[in-house]
């Protein structure tokens, strides 16, 4: 039997949780930012705890369910932006808020 979908924030089944009521963007994000640490972003995150400085940033296009990838423990590798060498080996908590 399949599990029910769960939320990322709180790992509360999704319609139980005070998250699911706000409205959400697509889940397959265009753009995702690649700290220099290696942690995936999406465009408007507070990027907290992180380096503002996105000349040491890269970024990921055009790679199929990329976020949900990286969501399964996958590594996905830069398309470009300014560092296209780093790879996001984890993603965001705040960021699943914005999706």
């Amino acid at each position: 039997m399949p599990s029910e979908p769960r939320c990322e924030l709180c790992d509360l089944p999704l319609g139980q949780c005070a998250h699911s009521s706000r409205p959400r963007r697509s889940p397959q994000p265009d753009l995702i930012l690649i700290s220099p640490k290696g942690v995936a972003h999406v465009p408007g995150c507070q990027h907290k705890g992180d380096d503002p400085d996105f000349s040491r940033w890269a970024e990921i296009r055009d790679v199929p369910r990329a976020w949900e990838k990286l969501g399964n423990g996958e590594a996905i590798s830069a398309t470009g932006g300014a560092v296209p060498g780093l790879v996001a080996v984890s993603r965001c908590k705040d960021c699943a808020y914005l999706l």
